[in-house]
C-alpha cells in the first residue's frame, strides 16, 4: 500500500495515542490499518463513507472522519495525487468524494477525493 508522508505521520501519532488502549494481542495480518489496534477492526463493515468532508483541510479528513477508510488519492484541479504533496505548501480543502458520501463501503475499498486550494 502506498502511503503519503502525510498518512505515515497521522498513523505514527494516533499510533501512540493509542498504545496505552489498543488490544493486547497483535492486529491481525487482515486489518487494512495495523497499528491503530481495534480501533478500525472493531468497526462493522460495510459502513457509510462519512458525510461532512466538503470543505475540510485534507489532513484533517485524513485523520478523521477517514482514518479507518482506505484514502487511495486526492485529485487536485491539474490532475495529480494531492496526496503526494508537502501539507507546508498547501492544506488542500475536500470538494468531494467518489464513492460518494452515504455509501456503505468496506474497509479495504478505496476512496478518491477530489480536492481544491484553499479560498480557490
Amino acid at each position: 500500500m502506498n502511503h503519503t508522508r502525510t498518512a505515515a505521520l497521522v498513523l505514527a501519532a494516533m499510533g501512540l495515542l493509542l498504545t496505552g488502549c489498543s488490544s493486547p494481542t497483535p492486529a491481525k495480518p487482515t486489518d487494512a490499518k495495523p497499528g491503530l489496534g481495534t480501533l478500525c477492526s472493531g468497526m462493522a463493515w460495510p459502513r457509510p463513507v462519512p458525510d461532512g468532508l466538503n470543505g475540510k483541510p485534507l489532513t484533517q479528513a485524513a485523520a478523521g472522519p477517514l482514518l479507518c477508510f482506505t484514502v487511495a488519492k486526492a485529485v487536485a484541479p491539474d490532475g495529480h495525487d494531492a496526496m503526494q504533496d508537502d501539507t507546508a505548501t498547501t492544506n488542500w480543502i475536500v470538494t468531494g468524494s467518489s464513492p460518494d458520501a452515504g455509501t456503505a463501503i468496506n474497509q479495504d475499498q478505496p476512496i478518491t477525493l477530489t480536492v481544491t486550494k484553499p479560498n480557490g
